[in-house]
């Protein structure tokens, strides 16, 4: 572990250059908001949001961005994501009024060498964070700068950061790997953690750890404030590609691939389970104890401790999208533009529309997109269907 005075020793000012603009006061997250990948700090998938109808539901806009899109964070009245630059390399932020679909404040160019960006939420900033690892802090009101930091020593950034408690974290890789913990008020470094590779994972975080996961099942647990290890699980193999962790049922959900996918103990590491998924297969969704997988293009429900399949559901057998519980209703999308929405509890099918593009599924291990995947908050179902956005509600 390295101290945020250690740091400054070894690298310098270069480690993090920081930039302040503007302040803004610190406001809590609530309910109803989708604050990173898969909804929130544990990616489990899972909203309770009394505003968001049970569907049917309607179009309440649509937003050709330009570009591929990315997830969305729906927040405080608005719905933000990041897009492909039409020009080059690079991405735009877009911040959206949730209600009218509008911009709510000019599109921000964030750079970068390739089209990957990702954005998380909390304590009343938004942070947009670009394969370079320019991690950058907006008001989500203004869209004014509060800071930017450069995270060094790495270069290569594919893992969307996470806010939690005061702290956004994220993962870099080029030379090894780091996790990083950053002060989400001032960007200011407040440790590192050398791992191994160090792309891919967005932290999954709880108060008692930060949990990430690389290529051959290196996975590990850190201590969210101090940054002291608490378990690592590794393997043997060779090869394979890590995934974003997600927290559920006093579980650590694993996914690699060419690797069974793996359920770890959050307090300990060890090997609690395994079920069958494939390289490709995006993060499973959680309410309760009932678990959502989608896997060759097929949905399936399974109880997460026995593992055992209670349900499928093939739609067009083409489902692309990680699953989304939204006050009990699972909602997944298809390659080919299909929107469904289940009861979660019988897997019957209970509303579907057309969004009106290929809806993309989740590349976890390019940076020639931005990560893609469903959201929701504010009386929204948020769909990023290649250059679209597109909102449903009552």
């Amino acid at each position: 572990m390295r101290l945020r005075r250690s740091i400054a020793a070894v690298f310098g000012a270069a480690l993090s250059a920081v930039v302040f603009v503007t302040p803004v006061d610190a406001q809590p997250v609530r309910t109803g908001a989708t604050t990173t990948y898969q909804i929130n700090a544990r990616h489990d998938g899972s909203l309770v949001d009394t505003a968001v109808g049970a569907p049917p539901l309607s179009q309440k806009w649509s937003r050709d961005l330009g570009g591929n899109v990315s997830y969305p964070v729906v927040a405080g009245g608005r719905v933000f994501a990041t897009a492909a630059s039409p020009d080059g390399y690079g991405t735009v932020l877009h911040a959206i009024d949730a209600a009218t679909g509008e911009d709510a404040w000019a599109p921000v160019d964030l750079g970068g060498t390739y089209w990957w960006s990702a954005l998380a939420y909390g304590g009343g900033r938004l942070y947009a964070q670009s394969d370079d690892g320019v991690l950058t802090a907006f008001n989500p009101a203004t869209g004014a700068k509060i800071w930017t930091t450069t995270l060094t020593p790495q270069y290569s950034f594919t893992s969307p950061p996470t806010f939690a408690g005061g702290v956004v974290y994220t993962g870099g890789a080029g030379s090894g790997g780091t996790l990083y913990a950053v002060d989400a008020a001032d960007g200011s470094v407040l440790w590192t953690q050398p791992v191994e590779n160090g792309d891919n994972s967005s932290p999954a975080v709880t108060a008692d750890g930060v949990y990430v996961s690389y290529a051959c099942e290196q996975t590990y647990a850190f201590d969210p404030k101090s940054g002291d290890p608490i378990w690592r699980h590794r393997t043997d193999c060779s090869g394979g590609g890590g995934r974003t962790p997600v927290l559920a049922d006093g579980g650590v959900w694993i996914r690699d691939a060419g690797m069974p996918s793996t359920v770890l103990g959050t307090t300990d590491g060890q090997v609690r389970g395994s079920y069958e998924a494939s390289g490709r297969s995006p993060a499973p969704a959680f309410d309760g104890r009932q678990g959502y997988f989608v896997d060759e293009g097929v949905l399936q429900e399974r109880h997460s401790r026995t593992l055992d399949t209670r349900w499928k559901f093939e739609g067009d057998g083409r489902i692309s999208t990680a699953p989304i519980v939204v006050n009990g209703y699972v909602y997944v999308g298809s390659a080919t533009g299909r929107l469904w929405a289940l009861n979660g509890a019988t897997g019957q099918s209970v509303w579907s529309t057309d969004v009106g593009a290929p809806i993309n599924e989740p590349d976890e291990q390019n940076v020639s997109q931005p990560l893609t995947g469903l959201g929701a908050g504010g009386g929204l179902v948020v769909v990023p269907a290649t250059h679209l956005l597109v909102a449903y509600g009552q």
